[in-house]
């Protein structure tokens, strides 16, 4: 259901190098829910006042959490990052939504989740909705970031490794050369993809990132020939 609200700042916190994990508070209407992997759009304050900015933010929380939680990168001189990163705990600000078709939907698939910089957001959505409810999928998430320095949410994703035996992760750091973590691995994104094309093709793929890097992996997987209506896909502007 899509309405506009006013929603309070409950929580916010820098958890790696220009990356806020902000906490907001729910619309007051008992009835109003999300899906997992679904977003909302942030109005934000411009000269214009009748006419607010919008930036589009996925939600990082389970439906069934008390605070709607974002997982956002501060760009530099990004109007939507200079209105967050001004946010103070108990400010206000206008949020609507929720929006947005980067949702799932049961299947007899196992799922791999694509994922670089901040679009693990609606991935740890969906993971945190679906996982309690679903112990036969094989859930396989691949993350890709650069450096370890720069890695969150280790801790939370191990805890659902430990919790739940069809969910494993690995993060590809693509500008390392020696790791640490056997959570880890260097290498682009792809690089998780170690199996057989005929074992790839049986898979439902979830892929969200930046707008170039979706594209080039979506390209990918098409070249492995994997069915289209098998990719899902979410791309950051």
């Amino acid at each position: 259901m899509l309405i506009t609200y006013e929603a309070t700042l409950i929580e916010k916190k820098e958890i790696a190098p220009e990356i806020l994990l902000l906490r907001f508070s729910l619309p007051e209407d008992p009835s109003w829910t999300y899906q997992a992997g679904q977003y909302m759009i942030f109005h934000v304050p411009t000269v214009d006042v009748a006419h607010p900015a919008r930036r589009l933010y996925s939600i990082a929380s389970s439906p069934t959490e008390k605070t709607l939680d974002f997982i956002i990168e501060i760009v530099p001189n990004g109007v939507g990052s200079i209105h967050v990163k001004n946010l103070s705990v108990g400010q206000k600000t206008t949020l609507q939504g929720a929006a947005g078709l980067f949702t799932y939907t049961p299947t007899d698939r196992p799922v791999t989740m694509l994922a670089t910089g901040t679009g693990i957001a609606p991935m740890y959505s969906i993971l945190k909705s679906i996982l309690p409810t679903d112990s036969t999928t094989p859930f396989k998430l691949l993350w890709g970031m650069k450096y370890a320095k720069d890695l969150y949410l280790i801790p939370e994703l191990k805890k659902l490794v430990q919790e739940y035996t069809n969910f494993s992760f690995s993060v590809c750091l693509s500008r390392e050369v020696s790791i640490a973590d056997e959570s880890c691995m260097i290498g682009r994104v792809t690089a998780g993809l170690q199996e057989s094309t005929e074992v790839l093709s049986t898979h439902q793929y979830f892929l969200c990132g930046g707008r170039h890097v979706v594209e080039a992996l979506r390209e990918d997987l098409l070249k492995l020939q994997i069915p289209s209506s098998q990719i899902h896909f979410e791309r950051f502007t």
